[in-house]
C-alpha cells in the first residue's frame, strides 16, 4: 500500500485489538492487486443493543485512478456479532469488489492489445 492504513473510530474508543485485526485485513489487498494507493476505514459504533454493541465499517480503498467504497452495518433482526465480525464481513466485500475490479482491468487490457501484423 503507497500510504499507511487509516483508522478512525468514532463513538467508541481505540481498540488496539481490533486496530490489529484491520491492519492485517488491510495487508490481504496488496496481495490481491499490489498498487493500493490507499485505505482508509471508519469504525462507529450506531447504538447499544440489549446483546452488545452494533457498529458500522465504512472502507474506502484508493486504487490508481479509481475508489472502492464499502459499508457495512450488520442488520436490526440478525443475531448481534461482534465487532471482528462485522469488520471481517466489510474487508470480505471490499476483497471481492477488488477482484472484480482487478479482472476488468485485466480484461479491457487484453481486449484493447493491438493483434499482430
Amino acid at each position: 500500500m503507497q500510504s499507511p492504513l487509516q483508522l478512525t473510530f468514532r463513538s467508541m474508543d481505540h481498540s488496539d485489538a481490533l486496530a490489529s485485526h484491520l491492519r492485517n485485513r488491510a495487508a490481504r489487498l496488496d496481495g490481491i492487486f499490489g498498487r493500493v494507493t490507499s485505505c482508509h476505514v471508519v469504525i462507529e459504533r450506531v447504538g447499544h443493543h440489549q446483546h452488545g454493541d452494533r457498529y458500522r465499517f465504512s472502507i474506502n480503498v484508493g486504487l490508481p485512478g479509481h475508489e472502492l467504497n464499502v459499508t457495512h452495518s450488520p442488520p436490526e433482526d440478525r443475531e448481534q456479532r461482534g465487532n471482528l465480525a462485522t469488520a471481517d464481513r466489510a474487508f470480505d466485500e471490499v476483497e471481492r469488489q477488488l477482484e472484480h475490479w482487478v479482472t476488468r482491468q485485466r480484461s479491457e487490457r487484453h481486449q484493447a492489445r493491438p493483434t499482430g501484423l
